[in-house]
């Protein structure tokens, strides 16, 4: 079975929605949530725990990481209109200015927010290269492959069913503590943390949803004010998420903080072709990160986007994907000529034995009208046709026979003898005329032959002019 996996990681918890494909839609295998340590083999060892556990049966597991805004550090940057993977040198020589990590030592990626005919706006992500490492290598050791690295945010606003083309700050209430995110068209721009260290302290105060609230305005209003100094413009809306605003405020309850801003509990948008089951829209809210993730896994282009991994594993991870396509696609083509090679042979067995039937019919038919009482007087039929048909043919030949010899005879003059006329039996009908007379009656005999016989060609094969009279003559006519 193959599983795709979204994972929220955060410093001491990881969330973790699979989805399994079931024909062509998809369908929820799990849900779930551990408590780990910063040490990467305590992480391995929890989630190989997991996996064998929830999926035993497992012969694929992709998995798509989400991690807080907090390990990063993000940058709006502004470079000349260049090809893609000439931007891609331009912002490695930035990074200086947006994060204070060695070049050496940091993975980046960067989502194009804006372009005019000269320039490109862009928005960078830059991370330590040893925490993505060990998200990479955990997950390896788990037998689980990383095939991309997202900003927790990117997931939120892949399924949050909120109005995200508005500047919005994004209110995520965990239990480990609290995370402000400020999106402009569902990316991030700014981004900071509350988390504790004393999480149990942290909830142990907790007491209502109001006091909840309180902590939560306090901190959330400063952010406002610096957010709106900083850029000059304004928070139009503020949105409530996480496993704490659940527990105490429900799924649907709008809240009004922060008046004349709008505040909203976030909802989950319904995804076509996928299956709940078990699951109800409140525990998919307190999954909405790693179920954003899991639900990038199934688009076809789930490698195209903002994927925060070395360039090397990156690499590595757009090859293999090509070659499973290429695979695919010849796998897919080999089963097609397969197919067609089966369907011809049956077709043509079909045909030989459908013309083998046909003869045998006609083999049967053949049979009953030879030995049918008709066929006697069928036959006797036929050849008194073919008898009256030779005797037209012969008459008509006699009519054509006669009336060139009426020519012949019509164009001899008197003074000149004609002895024999010789016919040939070839394909072309050839006659020779033999005879005697005076030079000018032979010469005239001959122009007029071949100027009154149509369609013929005339020569003279032999003359003998030595005389005034009685010279011999030939005169060959082609038909």
């Amino acid at each position: 079975m193959n599983y795709l996996i979204g994972a929220e990681l955060n410093s001491n918890q990881i969330k973790l929605t699979a989805l399994r494909k079931v024909g062509s839609s998809f369908e929820i295998a799990k849900l779930d949530k551990f408590t780990v340590t910063g040490d990467i083999n305590d992480i391995s060892k929890k989630l190989t725990s997991w996996r064998d556990t929830h999926l035993s049966d497992a012969s694929s597991i992709k998995v798509i990481a989400s991690i807080s805004e907090s390990v990063l550090y993000i940058k709006e940057l502004d470079f000349p209109k260049i090809q893609s993977e000439k931007l891609s040198n331009a912002i490695y020589w930035e990074l200086p200015s947006v994060a204070p990590i060695p070049q050496s030592e940091a993975v980046f990626d960067w989502y194009v927010i804006s372009e005019t005919k000269d320039t490109v706006k862009s928005l960078v992500f830059v991370c330590k290269s040893i925490y993505v490492e060990n998200i990479i290598s955990s997950f390896q050791k788990a037998q689980m492959d990383v095939v991309a690295i997202e900003p927790s945010s990117f997931s939120f606003a892949r399924v949050a069913n909120a109005p995200l083309e508005h500047t919005t700050l994004v209110c995520l209430v965990q239990e480990y503590g609290t995370e402000f995110i400020v999106l402009k068209n569902g990316i991030p721009y700014f981004t900071t943390s509350t988390t504790g260290n004393m999480q149990s302290e942290k909830l142990s105060r907790v007491k209502s949803g109001s006091d909840l609230i309180a902590e939560i305005k306090d901190e959330a209003n400063r952010i406002i004010n610096y957010w709106e100094q900083k850029s000059n413009s304004k928070i139009d809306q503020i949105l409530f998420s996480g496993d704490l605003v659940y527990k105490y405020f429900g799924y649907s309850v709008t809240l009004n903080p922060f008046p004349p801003k709008p505040s909203y509990i976030c909802q989950i948008k319904k995804v076509s072709n996928l299956n709940t089951g078990e699951y109800k829209e409140l525990d998919l809210a307190n999954h909405i990160i790693s179920f954003g993730a899991a639900i990038r896994l199934t688009q076809k282009n789930y490698l195209e986007g903002v994927n925060i991994f070395p360039q090397s594993e990156k690499q590595k991870s757009v090859q293999t994907e090509s070659k499973k396509k290429l695979a695919g696609n010849l796998l897919l083509f080999i089963y097609v000529n397969v197919a067609l090679i089966a369907f011809l042979i049956v077709s043509i067995i079909g045909f030989n034995l459908w013309w083998y039937s046909l003869e045998k019919d006609q083999e049967l038919l053949n049979n009953r009208l030879i030995n049918h009482p008709a066929n006697s007087l069928i036959k006797e039929v036929n050849d008194t046709n073919r008898v009256i048909d030779s005797i037209i043919t012969l008459t008509r030949q006699q009519q054509n026979f006669g009336i060139k010899l009426s020519n012949i005879s019509d164009n001899t003059p008197q003074n000149m003898t004609i002895r024999t006329i010789n016919f040939s039996n070839a394909r072309e009908p050839v006659w020779v005329i033999e005879g005697v007379g005076d030079r000018e009656s032979i010469l005239a005999y001959f122009k007029k032959i071949e100027t009154n016989l149509k369609d013929t060609s005339v020569s003279m094969p032999y003359s003998n002019f030595n005389s005034d009279t009685d010279n011999e003559f030939s005169i060959q006519i082609v038909w």
